[in-house]
């Protein structure tokens, strides 16, 4: 059977890119090769856990439109987070205010005009003793948030950021996936397919005509593909195209793609509150350094997070050297020995995206060359193959999985102008 499109990678692009073309009466099957959908959306139910947890994506990030049209769409409901941001420096607790150089640091950065490396702003401007705490600052946003690596990241992108970093944040009730769940019954009603299992590792192309062949040597035909694995599998280069890549080989490389660790940690007791009892966000200089909990929600479930280099450094070692690293942040932070917040702790598990082989890596980040290398992967090559996924979308949201949806949704746009299937008799 030959298709009208197939998608590569059942994540948020994928799926939505499906959800679009089966809408308009498209062939369309979709390869995946892990057991399940999602990709970085994953909320998983297991035993020790006292509710659904989100081992990926898990914040909306403001009243975004189209992730909000579809949970409107599927009747899914979602609550505001909640809480206080507090900072821990050399284990003294405040409520998490800027640098006093935060107004210097914005003005320099408003009259940048043109884009240079996050580190290359900061040994400009920012190279004197009296700015090594907003230096800290600036890096621990960079690498918790961005995922950035300060010596590659584009300093520009993240200015709106920085700007809007209050800006209100959100979770889906019983988590992310319910909204991925929603989209895949959709487009299988309009006849969408999904294979599971299928690892990619040859793409053949010509103009119109594709075949897709998978590690089990399964072949697959369509008219058009659409990739939407994430950067980390196509850097890898474990994806042959026949022929090669040229200019949308150049521009893979030329995007940023970040590690990310996260440690679900769930304990007796919510024994944080003795600290504070609003406790939102921990912004700590620790080894571990950011902690949130899950309000509004009663839960005590604490959620750690290590980004960026910091955490590329750590994928080789043990779950329990790990957690024990994550231990010993939660006794600097709460001045507790950690043998008794180990004797809190009823379950945990910790995610290391990077060494997830359908995945490899957390999300990507801006470097000077990636404005340039997305207009590349927004192009077809051939009108044949497309790219989508939260790196090659552009705008005010790159990296989240607002990006990813609105990138399935584009692509699915761009081809349908390309290409009109043959009706079914």
């Amino acid at each position: 059977m030959k298709y009208d499109v197939i998608i590569i990678g059942a994540g948020a692009a994928g799926l939505h890119a499906m959800k679009n073309l089966t809408e308009a009466g498209y062939k369309v099957c979709i390869l995946e090769a892990a057991e399940t959908i999602g990709g970085r959306i994953a909320t998983i139910e297991e035993r020790g856990f006292t509710s659904p947890v989100e081992t990926g994506a898990e914040f909306i990030h403001g009243k975004l439109p189209l992730t909000f049209k579809l949970l409107k769409e599927a009747g899914i409901a979602y609550e505001p987070v909640e809480g206080d941001m507090i900072g821990v420096r050399n284990g003294a607790w405040e409520k998490e205010e800027h640098d006093g150089h935060w107004n210097k640091f914005l003005h320099e950065l408003n009259n940048l005009k043109t884009d240079i490396t996050i580190l290359q702003f900061l040994d400009t401007h920012f190279s004197e003793l009296q700015y090594k705490h907003l230096r800290q600052a600036v890096q621990r946003f960079a690498e918790g948030f961005d995922l950035a690596d300060i010596s590659k990241a584009s300093v520009l992108p993240l200015m709106n950021e920085w700007k809007s970093i209050d800006k209100k944040q959100y979770r889906i009730k019983g988590g992310y996936i319910q909204l991925l769940n929603y989209i895949l019954k959709y487009s299988l009603q309009k006849g969408g397919v999904v294979n599971f299992n299928s690892c990619i590792n040859k793409i053949e192309y010509d103009t119109d005509d594709v075949i897709v062949t998978t590690s089990e040597k399964k072949s697959f035909q369509a008219n058009k593909v659409i990739i939407t694995v994430s950067l980390g599998v196509l850097q890898s280069g474990v994806i042959q195209f026949k022929p090669e890549l040229t200019n949308h080989a150049v521009a893979i490389q030329g995007i940023g793609f970040g590690s990310v660790i996260k440690f679900l940690l769930e304990f007796e007791t919510s024994f944080w509150k003795e600290f504070e009892d609003d406790i939102g966000f921990i912004l700590s200089d620790e080894e571990i350094p950011t902690w949130w909990t899950q309000l509004p929600q009663e839960s005590n479930l604490l959620t750690g997070w290590l980004g960026g280099p910091k955490a590329a450094e750590k994928i080789f070692e043990t779950d329990e050297a790990l957690l024990q690293t994550a231990l010993q942040s939660l006794s600097n932070i709460f001045r507790m020995p950690p043998a008794m917040i180990r004797e809190e702790l009823v379950h945990h598990k910790i995610i290391c995206w990077q060494k997830n082989q359908f995945i490899k890596g957390g999300y990507c980040f801006s470097t000077l060359a990636s404005d340039q290398a997305r207009k590349v992967l927004s192009t077809p090559v051939n009108d044949t193959l497309f790219f989508a996924g939260e790196a090659i979308a552009g705008g005010d949201s790159t990296g989240t999985v607002e990006s990813a949806l609105q990138s399935g949704q584009d692509v699915a746009t761009t081809l349908m102008k390309k290409f009109q299937p043959e009706k079914q008799s």
